[in-house]
């Protein structure tokens, strides 16, 4: 199972909470990790906003949004606090098997225009253009293309994908896909929206795209665009 990493964004809710406090969740962020310990900022309620007093032994349930998509949980108890640069908490780090995969995989999809290069495995219709997607998840990708490209649901793709990062270094990513869906374009001159799901890709360009979408979606809220 994953493990949390450094600047992973985890959730908190408490195994014995008061009445005052029960049902509350609490937000924080890892710091850093130490041998069998988490070091987290200290949480704050997503209700009020405040920080609440969590003593050394008071028991957690954590969840969290892994980079391949997955929500995972686990129990775990604070067995200190330190005040260094910033006052933080120490969390005790759970072994991997009781890392819990509580959710199947939900990929965000967010409305985005990233270049891509595609190619189809067709031995006779032989395309390779460019194109620009609508949407993008860590599970599939919709895009347009001009009518001329005689696709069809079941086409295998292949697709290279350019993801703008926030620091504006740009990854590489690579996918086979599957078309599910070909939206004919609704008059002569206009593309084509096609929508495929991933087939076969590495974890590792998965996670590169989950995270591009994510940080999307914050830019997105920054500008007002999204709640």
């Amino acid at each position: 199972m994953m493990l949390p990493r450094i600047g992973q964004t985890l959730r908190l809710s408490l195994v014995h909470a008061s009445e005052e406090r029960k049902g509350q969740t609490f937000k924080t962020r890892v710091a850093d990790l130490k041998e069998q310990i988490v070091v987290i900022e200290l949480p704050t309620s997503e209700k009020t906003g405040r920080t609440g007093p969590f003593p050394a032994g008071t028991e957690c349930d954590v969840w969290y949004i892994g980079d391949d998509g997955t929500r995972y949980e686990f129990r775990t108890v604070i067995i200190g606090r330190q005040n260094e640069n910033i006052p933080v908490l120490l969390m005790r780090l759970p072994e991997k098997n009781a890392v819990k995969r509580t959710q199947r995989r939900h990929y965000l999809r967010i409305n985005t225009a990233v270049e891509i290069a595609v190619k189809t495995t067709d031995p006779i219709r032989r395309y390779h253009f460019l194109a620009r997607t609508i949407d993008l998840s860590g599970g599939g990708i919709s895009f347009t293309c001009a009518a001329s490209y005689r696709l069809q649901e079941k086409d295998r793709l292949q697709v290279w994908m350019s993801l703008p990062g926030k620091t504006g270094q740009v990854q590489h990513a690579y996918a086979e896909v599957e078309i599910v869906r070909c939206h004919p374009a609704e008059e002569k001159g206009l593309h084509q929206w096609i929508s495929g799901k991933f087939v076969q890709i590495s974890e590792a360009d998965r996670a590169k795209i989950v995270r591009a979408c994510y940080e999307r979606q914050l830019d997105l809220r920054k500008k007002g665009v999204l709640d």
